[in-house]
């Protein structure tokens, strides 16, 4: 999703077009699964892939007429056919899958707008798209709407097809992504799909040792916003992997948005700065927070603040920051503090995996050794 939403603001920032292609279904096996998404833009850049490399060329050519028609298309992919010459080539699939290609043109058709919203949105919470990808009336297809999980039952009443808010509101909104047959008077078939927002891990301080923990980040494939009041350092020319880069004024709290699904870490290595950064988080809904440096300077930012030295739950601040691996140099530090930050995020245990499963018996051992 991250690297499609930065394409999609390239391809607009440069005033070009593109076509985004997303898997509505499979059956069998497949590289990816329905929800796979990737981006053609209209100067040949393929962001995303959605098998093993056999069909992105044939998925180039049939995305550039979408371009020229600006009309909505299904791509059928068997690779089940043993007669097929092209298909039946043994690479590494053995399913069907179907691909919705969607020309997105900013300026041109007002349905790219609702495209940019589906992937901004999708970065900081849950979003539902409801999408006709079948109809008895082709001007149909391509037809987008966005929903609230929270309040999808509501805003499904504003759907002015019938047949769409009447299916839904009884049987509800599928968890996992697929093509659903509502019938009715257009014979729709719907694609639906509910996001979760990747990981953001925020960085506030933007020193030298920011540097592995974005890059890392970024191969872990999570959103990244890096905050700092010196604009000297917080930059796109020291930090070019960064998502988002906030500067604030040094006396003011950064205007940066925290949610349950941000991993937040304070290293700006300024203890009043440490220290301000910390009241304004501490109530807030991260789910990790975690301050470099020792445990006596951590409790000494609390114990010299007012607003935080009267409060007993500390629990979800982590200090020292990171798991014990023995860290030396910057990058890894910045490992051990991934480490323990993917620990949280996906409820593992911090064992090595010898420890969970037992070592190997020695016969098991001269085998190994012997082979």
């Amino acid at each position: 999703m991250i690297p499609i939403h930065k394409e999609i603001k390239r391809v607009k920032q440069n005033q070009l077009r593109g076509v985004l292609g997303t898997i509505i279904s499979t059956e069998g096996s497949t590289y990816q699964k329905p929800g796979a998404k990737c981006f053609i833009s209209s100067d040949g850049t393929l962001t995303g892939l959605l098998s093993g490399g056999c069909v992105e060329s044939d998925l180039i050519e049939h995305a550039f007429k979408v371009l020229e028609s600006g009309v909505p298309q299904t791509l059928h992919y068997n690779f089940q056919d043993d007669g097929d010459i092209v298909w039946g080539l043994g690479l590494g699939c053995n399913g069907k899958m179907n691909i919705f290609l969607e020309p997105y043109e900013s300026e041109m058709n007002p349905a790219s707008h609702i495209i940019e919203e589906f992937f901004t949105t999708s970065l900081t919470k849950q979003i539902c798209q409801l999408i006709v990808v079948e109809a008895n009336n082709p001007n149909l297809i391509g037809t987008r709407w966005l929903l609230d999980p929270q309040n999808g039952q509501e805003e499904l009443l504003n759907i002015q097809y019938p047949e769409i808010t009447n299916y839904f509101s009884q049987n509800y909104i599928p968890l996992k992504p697929g093509v659903t047959f509502v019938g009715g008077e257009h014979q729709l078939h719907i694609y639906t799909e509910i996001t979760t927002p990747p990981p953001n891990l925020t960085i506030f301080g933007a020193g030298p040792d920011a540097m592995p923990l974005v890059r890392i980040a970024k191969q872990l494939n999570w959103y990244v916003t890096l905050v700092d009041h010196r604009a000297a350092y917080a930059n796109t020319a020291l930090f070019p992997d960064a998502d988002e880069i906030i500067v604030y004024a040094k006396d003011q709290y950064p205007p940066v948005t925290i949610t349950s699904q941000s991993y937040v870490v304070l290293m700006t290595h300024h203890f009043l700065q440490d220290q301000m950064l910390l009241e304004g988080l501490h109530q807030s809904d991260a789910a990790y927070i975690g301050l470099l440096g020792p445990r006596k300077r951590t409790e000494e930012l609390i114990s010299t603040s007012d607003k935080l030295k009267h409060d007993d739950d500390f629990s979800h601040i982590h200090s020292p920051i990171g798991l014990d691996i023995g860290s030396k140099t910057p990058e890894e530090i910045a490992l051990s503090i991934l480490a323990e930050i993917t620990l949280i995020h996906r409820g593992g245990s911090g064992l090595k995996l010898t420890e969970l499963k037992g070592d190997l018996s020695l016969s098991q051992k001269r085998s190994v050794m012997n082979y």
